[in-house]
This record gives structure tokens, C-alpha cells and sequence, in this order.
């Protein structure tokens, strides 16, 4: 009664059949989905993603790692709100695209979007590295790629997904990524930065809540931005957004949740920031980076010290004097 009609209207954003896959694998596996290769891209991080890379009704998305169709399903809620009964045809049937290697998860990626009455959502079967597929979708002009590509693969570090995924978008078109951290900070993937920074423009980094993938992922995660097929300028300002309280709380059993409903204006905030290249104390800085150096906002960041009182202060010599009898340091 509450999930099958919200599953019809496409004008929600919830990817209601990978939350439900996610939670059926816990109970058969005992673990949470990892297994099977299914970790589920936090529904206000791929909004507020979708809002970063500022599509809109006109736009042609692709997820070269759809998964079970996170991206997507957020993306065509936002493309169809503004969008007149023909428009929602053609967004249905030439606006989102994706690609999926694992059999399973592919044939969940296309139950969701079945279930949203899109049919036609040009989801392949197959890896993002065939050439066959990439030349299929670059003859489709798409302008916006979003992606929260495997972590930790054999074969191909993170940033070559991000690699990827930008030589399948139109010139100028925007890509924005959810990576490990240490993407951001020159330890690996050091001939895949050179290379993206050759060919295309790093917009933003913003360095994301450590636990929002909790508790499927440890790993820190930031979310870049690049501009397709434009080489980096020498003289380019980056955006470096310290996003790290997106206002969610761990709750028993519930995992994060928004429990004092703080998103939606620390959403708008950080999106102000970034829009308007707003540099804050202790939320933003800009500056000129490039492959070889870091691209996070810690390395460029001011410390605020105006905003220290007593009780912070006391707050952290509690924490330190706790931490030394929990752990029997003398």
C-alpha cells in the first residue's frame, strides 16, 4: 500500500527496489549486500549531486555504473518536474542512459525503471570499458554523467571510471563523481589525474561526511565535478568544498537518517557556495591546483578560530582524558 505507489510515480527520487535488494541480501548473506557487488548510493547524496550538476528537463544523463539505477531514477524525478507530457516521453525515451556488468543487478537496474513505466532507458549490459558500448553512447550527445563507480577493483582504480565516463560526454558536458578520498589526494591513480587534467577541467572537490555510505563503505568519499573534453587552465580557480556535516545522525537499525531535519538547508547552503564560488571560513576556499597536487579542501582551508569558546575547549580535554582511560594510556 505505501511502496508500489510510490514506485509508480515517477516523480519520486527513491530507489525503492535497490533499498529493497539491499535489505533481502543482509538477510540471506549476513552481510550488507557487499558480496554481490550492490552498495547503495545514499538517496540525499545523489540528490544533491543531481542538483550539482544542474541538469534539467533537456538534459541527456548516463551512469556508466548504474547499478540497480540510483542516479537515474533521481535524475528523471528532477527532469520530469518541470516537463510537459511530451517532454516526459522523450526524457523516458532518449533522456537516461546507463551501463551495468553484473547480470543480476543489471535486470534490477531495468525492473526499477520498468516500474517508473520507462521501458526504453537505454540500459546496456556490459562493461563501461567495451568500446562498442562507449561509441554507442557518445552518438548520443549526452551533457551530464553521474557516477559512483566500484571501489577498490583489480583491474581499474576509481578515477578511471571518472576517465571513462567523461570521454562518453559531449564537449562542456558535466560529470560529477563520488570517489575514495585518496583520489583527491595524489597517492594513486597518479597517471589518471595527469591525463584527466590534460583533457578535462576540475570544477569543485567537495570532501563528503565520512560515514555516508554507513555502514557499507569506510573508506572517506569525495564528490568531484569536471567539465568534459576542456583541458585544466593553468590559471584555473578549484572549488574546494568542506562538506563534512551533511546534519544526519546514526540511529539503531536505521543506519544515518536525518533525524533533526537539517538537510535540506545544509544542502541549499553548500549548493549556494559552490554556485556562486563563495569562499567561506571553514565550508569553502578556492585555488589553482594541479594533477600533481591535492584537491581537497583541507589542504587550502583556514582554520576559524573566532568561533572557539570555553566549551570547546573543555569539551576536547574531556574527550582526550576519556579516550586515555578507555584505552589505558598513561
Amino acid at each position: 500500500m505505501k511502496i508500489k505507489p510510490m514506485m509508480n510515480h515517477s516523480d519520486s527520487s527513491i530507489d525503492a527496489l535497490g533499498e529493497f535488494y539491499q535489505e533481502f541480501i543482509k538477510f540471506s548473506n549476513g552481510d550488507d549486500g557487499k558480496a554481490l557487488g550492490i552498495v547503495l548510493t545514499p538517496q540525499h547524496l545523489t540528490d544533491f549531486m543531481c542538483e550539482v550538476s544542474g541538469l534539467n528537463k533537456n538534459s541527456k544523463v548516463v551512469d556508466i555504473c548504474a547499478g540497480s539505477g540510483g542516479f537515474l531514477v533521481t535524475a528523471m524525478s528532477k527532469m520530469m518536474k518541470e516537463a510537459n507530457p511530451e517532454e516526459i516521453k522523450r526524457i523516458r525515451q532518449h533522456g537516461l542512459y546507463g551501463v551495468e556488468a553484473d547480470p543480476n543487478i543489471f535486470a534490477l537496474c531495468i525492473a526499477n525503471m520498468i516500474v517508473r513505466r520507462d521501458g526504453k532507458s537505454n540500459i546496456h549490459y556490459g562493461s563501461c570499458f567495451d568500446e562498442k558500448i562507449i561509441a554507442k553512447l557518445r552518438e548520443q550527445n549526452i551533457d551530464v554523467g553521474l557516477i559512483n563507480p566500484p571501489y577498490s577493483q583489480r583491474d581499474h582504480n576509481e578515477l578511471a571510471f571518472v576517465e571513462k565516463l567523461l570521454s562518453v560526454l559531449a564537449t562542456r558536458g558535466v560529470a560529477v563523481a563520488v570517489v575514495p578520498i585518496n583520489c583527491a589526494l595524489g597517492t594513486t591513480c597518479k597517471a589518471e589525474r595527469e591525463r584527466l587534467f590534460k583533457r578535462h577541467t576540475l570544477e569543485a572537490v567537495f570532501s563528503m561526511p565520512t560515514e555516508i555510505f554507513n555502514p557499507a563503505a569506510s573508506a572517506p568519499p569525495c564528490v568531484m565535478v569536471w567539465t568534459a573534453n576542456v583541458p585544466h587552465p593553468a590559471d584555473k580557480q578549484t572549488f574546494f568544498g568542506y562538506y563534512r556535516d551533511d546534519g544526519f545522525v546514526k540511529r539503531k537499525k536505521l543506519g544515518r537518517v536525518d533525524a533533526y531535519e537539517k538537510w535540506e538547508s545544509i544542502k541549499n547552503e553548500w549548493l549556494k557556495l559552490y554556485r556562486e564560488r563563495d569562499v567561506k571560513a571553514g565550508l569553502s576556499v578556492k585555488h589553482c591546483v594541479t594533477h600533481k597536487d591535492e584537491w581537497c579542501a583541507e589542504a587550502y582551508m583556514e582554520t576559524d578560530y573566532s568561533s572557539l569558546n570555553q566549551a570547546d575547549f573543555e569539551k576536547k580535554i574531556k574527550e582526550y582524558v576519556a579516550f586515555k582511560l578507555l584505552n589505558d594510556v598513561d
